[in-house]
């Protein structure tokens, strides 16, 4: 029994837990709108799209400044978290809302209010879960997204039970883990200086920018293929990525794997291994089930199968691309990777430029996404052969979990994009 609990405690304090759950809560509210509330499931389609908006710019603001030991040792790093979360609040909220009005033009002002009401309350919860992992435990920072998936998924399950629209399952789920941290007893280690709106922005900025083509990118590919192909696009290619959670999942592991090792890193890993294994696994199952396609959606299952193997190799490109990446960032000077990879999502977005000129369905729209990865692939292994030699930088790995080491000054500036 104290093994159990042993090992129950170790997964809770992992991030693989946090995106499990959360991507598990993810799926549920989609199967919750694909079932009992098929009238909104665009919506909750471009919801979970959206929902990479605070993920990454609060991972970028809040969260690699801390890893990289940027933020001085004054400030109250809650009260600074919270204050960028406010202070990105109203461009947010401004591009969630132009997103949902080019995807799906046919929506009221009530479901364009709907979706992007979680979309917002989820840069405190993302702030708040990277600040409390530096201020307090693992675990106890843990506590935050994944009390906040787990209240989604128990939410949608009410609405779907008194017939309620359920794209605002996450709200209540929110709004309780922020008043949870809120009533918290306050940390006393931590710094006393509030800093001002500019100071919080400015030293997350560099990485703020660097994320910023990355997630264009994935705001902009949704609103594309709805309008390209119509609202039966936006389920269909939010299903097929639903589908790949634990594929995405454990790639996200060997991503963060291979930056933890830095150079002394392997290409073959046992993590990189399992991506690959989940890849096939889920391949397999999607493609040889119609069963399963129907299950996520019936518009998933009206598009053929051939649609559906184009999207799988799609994907094994994604891995490709991503590890290329991650290993290219390590190896290579600064300056050298940025405009590496400026250069491959002007390649993604040429891709999004024809679609919107070409594409008539989702077939085309899977045909440029496999063409542009596969160029993607081809742009980072040619940008790779010809990285001048670097020494390798000074050792700053963290030491266990996310914030837990504050990295010499000039470390953090060698491992700047």
């Amino acid at each position: 029994m104290r093994l159990i609990s042993t090992a129950v405690l170790r997964l809770q304090r992992s991030q693989i837990s946090v995106q499990a759950l959360t991507r598990l809560s993810s799926v549920a509210l989609f199967l919750y709108a694909s079932w009992a509330d098929n009238e909104r499931l665009a919506l909750v389609a471009l919801l979970g799209v959206l929902l990479a908006i605070p993920y990454t710019l609060m991972e970028a603001l809040v969260g690699r400044p801390l890893s990289a030991g940027v933020v001085p040792n004054d400030w109250n790093l809650e009260s600074w978290a919270r204050r960028v979360s406010a202070l990105v609040a109203l461009p947010v909220a401004a591009v969630a809302f132009l997103s949902v009005s080019v995807a799906l033009p046919q929506s009221s002002l009530t479901d364009r209010l709907c979706v992007i009401a979680p979309v917002l309350l989820q840069l405190p919860v993302e702030a708040m879960f990277w600040a409390c992992a530096r201020t307090r435990s693992p675990g106890g920072a843990n506590l935050i997204p994944q009390l906040t998936a787990l209240g989604t998924l128990v939410s949608g399950a009410v609405l779907v039970a008194a017939d309620v629209r359920v794209d605002i399952a996450a709200v209540p789920a929110q709004l309780a883990v922020l008043a949870w941290v809120a009533l918290r007893p306050r940390v006393t280690l931590t710094g006393r200086v509030r800093p001002g709106a500019r100071e919080s922005l400015s030293v997350g900025s560099v990485y703020c920018l660097a994320a910023l083509a990355d997630l264009a990118y994935t705001i902009a590919l949704p609103s594309v293929a709805g309008a390209a192909a119509g609202q039966t696009a936006v389920v269909v290619m939010r299903a097929l990525d639903l589908v790949f959670g634990p594929f995405h999942v454990v790639l996200s592991a060997s991503t963060r794997e291979d930056i933890v090792a830095g150079r002394a890193g392997r290409w073959r890993t046992v993590t990189r291994g399992l991506t690959l294994a989940a890849w096939l696994g889920v391949s397999v199952v999607v493609l040889a089930s119609e069963q399963v396609r129907r299950l996520l959606a019936a518009d998933l299952a009206a598009v053929g199968v051939a649609v559906v193997a184009g999207y799988c190799v799609y994907k094994l490109l994604v891995a490709v691309s991503t590890w290329l990446s991650v290993r290219h960032m390590i190896r290579a000077r600064p300056r050298r990777y940025l405009m590496s990879a400026i250069g491959s999502r002007v390649i993604a977005f040429g891709g999004v430029a024809v679609a919107l000129v070409w594409a008539t369905g989702v077939s085309d729209l899977v045909l440029q996404l496999v063409l542009c990865e596969a160029l993607v692939v081809a742009w980072f292994l040619g940008r790779m052969r010809g990285n001048p030699v670097e020494p390798a930088p000074v050792d700053a790995r963290p030491d266990g979990h996310i914030g837990a080491h504050r990295a010499p000054r000039s470390a953090a500036s060698a491992t700047r994009v």
